[in-house]
Formats: C-alpha cells, sequence, structure tokens
C-alpha cells in the first residue's frame, strides 16, 4: 500500500513576512488548492491513504470559510485520512465541521493506524516513524506549503510504500505551489536603475509567476549609483506572488578618495565613515540617503 505523509500546512496562519492583507488571504485559500494537488497528485501515484501528522490548520482562530473548505478538501477524496491535530490545533472542530466518514482525527498522536507508520509531536517537530526492514527511520516532516525564506522555504511530502508491515521504499516530493526563491545579485557593475533592472531581468527569467521571491542586491558601488528599490519592489509584485528587495549594496570608497573635496557631500560622507558606532550596512543606508537628499532622489530606496 502506499501511503501519502504530510504535515504543516498552516491554513490560517499569519506567516512572517510582511505580505499585503490581500496577498496574504490569497496564500491562505491556495494553501487550500495546494492541498488539494497533493492528494490528487498522491491518488494519481497510486496512494491508497494519507496521514496528515499535524499542523494542517494553524493555532488559534482560523475564519470558518477557510476551515469548512480545507475539510471540504479531504472529504472529496475516496482515500481514507487520519489526522493527528497538534495540541492547540482545531480545539473547537466538532462545533465547527461535520467530518465526512473517510477522516479520522486522533487527539493523543502514536499508531496512524497503518503498520509500520507512526507520529511523533515533540515541542515544535512533527515526524513520523516509519519502519523499514533494517530498522526505524525518523522523518522530521517539513511544510506543505514554505513558511518563509531560507531555511523556511522547503516544502515536501512523502510516499511510503508499505508492505508486510514496513516500509519498502520512503520518497520525498517536493509539493509548494508558492515556492519561495532567494536570489542574490552582484550590482558592482550597475550605476543606475536601467543597469539594475537588466542585471535583475537576467537573474529571474527563470522563475515562476507563482513564486514568492526575495532579491537580495549586494556588491560594492560608487556613492552616484542610484537604484530604486521601492520602483523594482512593485514591478516585481506585478510579475510574481510576491516579492521583496533587499538592498545589501555597500559604497565603493577608497581611501583617502575624499579628503581634498570641500563640498558638502564629501564632509557628510567623511563624518558618516568615521563614526564607528554605525555598521557597514548602515553606513552605506545613511550616505545613501544623504546623497539621494542632496541630488533631490528619494530619502530612502
Amino acid at each position: 500500500m502506499r501511503v501519502l505523509v504530510c504535515a504543516n500546512l498552516l491554513i490560517g496562519d499569519a506567516g512572517v513576512l510582511n505580505m499585503p492583507a490581500d496577498i496574504l488571504q490569497q496564500w491562505h485559500r491556495d494553501k487550500i488548492d495546494a492541498l488539494a494537488s497533493t492528494l490528487e497528485f498522491a491518488r494519481a501515484k497510486g496512494a491508497a491513504a494519507c496521514v496528515i501528522a499535524g499542523g494542517l490548520f494553524a493555532e488559534g482562530f482560523v475564519p470558518q470559510s477557510l476551515f469548512e473548505k480545507a475539510i471540504e478538501v479531504l472529504g472529496s477524496y475516496e482515500m481514507p485520512v487520519t489526522w493527528f491535530p497538534l495540541e492547540r490545533e482545531a480545539l473547537d472542530l466538532d462545533t465547527r465541521v461535520s467530518l465526512s466518514t473517510n477522516v479520522t482525527v486522533v487527539r493523543e498522536g502514536g499508531d496512524s493506524g497503518i503498520e509500520a507508520i507512526r507520529i511523533v509531536h515533540e515541542a515544535e517537530e512533527v515526524a513520523a516513524i516509519i519502519d523499514t526492514a533494517d530498522g526505524a527511520s525518523r522523518r522530521t516532516l517539513s511544510a506543505m506549503e514554505p513558511m518563509g525564506f531560507g531555511d523556511q522555504a522547503r516544502a515536501d511530502v512523502l510516499l511510503v510504500d508499505v508492505e508486510n508491515g514496513s516500509a519498502i521504499n520512503i520518497e520525498e516530493i517536493p509539493c509548494a505551489l508558492h515556492p519561495f526563491v532567494t536570489k542574490v545579485i552582484d550590482m558592482s557593475s550597475a550605476s543606475s536603475s536601467a543597469e539594475m533592472l537588466t542585471a535583475v531581468q537576467a537573474a529571474i527569467d527563470d522563475i515562476g509567476e507563482n513564486a514568492c521571491l526575495r532579491l537580495v542586491l549586494r556588491g560594492a558601488i560608487n556613492l552616484s549609483s542610484y537604484f530604486n528599490t521601492s520602483k523594482l519592489e512593485q514591478v516585481l509584485s506585478d510579475r510574481f506572488f510576491y516579492a521583496e528587495v533587499a538592498n545589501e549594496c555597500t559604497i565603493n570608497l577608497e581611501e583617502g578618495e575624499l579628503d581634498t573635496d570641500v563640498s558638502l557631500l564629501a564632509e557628510f560622507v567623511r563624518m558618516v565613515d568615521s563614526d564607528d558606532s554605525l555598521s557597514p550596512s548602515e553606513k552605506t543606508r545613511i550616505m545613501r540617503c544623504g546623497w539621494n537628499a542632496l541630488n533631490g532622489k528619494e530619502l530612502a530606496e
């Protein structure tokens, strides 16, 4: 028998990103679509049962419309579903919805009802203990949909083939409907917003429009180089599901370069550069704001 094992969809979770309210709401509606897509994919791959190890919903209040739709999706597939909610997940489940006969809720954890697969909740970790011919395999389950960038961008489920009481094959399947992608771009050779856009375009050509993109600009640039990152973020948000831009460029300032310059800008740069209480990134941000102000540009990028 082939079994789908998954966890941590977290429908209704506020997330760790500064998403606009309309995008956040759409994200949670899309999580339900991701649940349906995963169940459909697993069924097409021969799965005869599903184990949700916890974290189907966020802990605490979840809007009724999301709650009902997700439960409806679980009941719309013929395969039996065993759901192990976390301690504070869906505490009022019995008063909010009626479960389909194919959905079983197990409050105490442990036996999934499928020999060879057990579920463990420890602190914030959700894991599956899967018996194999050569011993038990502990698999910490990641999210069905990413929860953020960096380490939180991973998203996959397990397809487990069980035979005679042990797993003979365990396959990790990537499943993100909205993958979280981080792109780092070296801007050292760019000196204008037009050149910045050219470099950005080349870096994002292969990224799908459903992605959540974090663009990080790095490199040493001239003080006069002006990148309108607010406009860039707006353009990217129109192309991708969600986008954010982090400008981590530093100022390419050679030692002694402004020693003989008596302009207001040079004095400002020398004052900021000599302040040891500021980090390099803080110095860069202050210098750039000062240059922008003196040249009629936006104060912040």
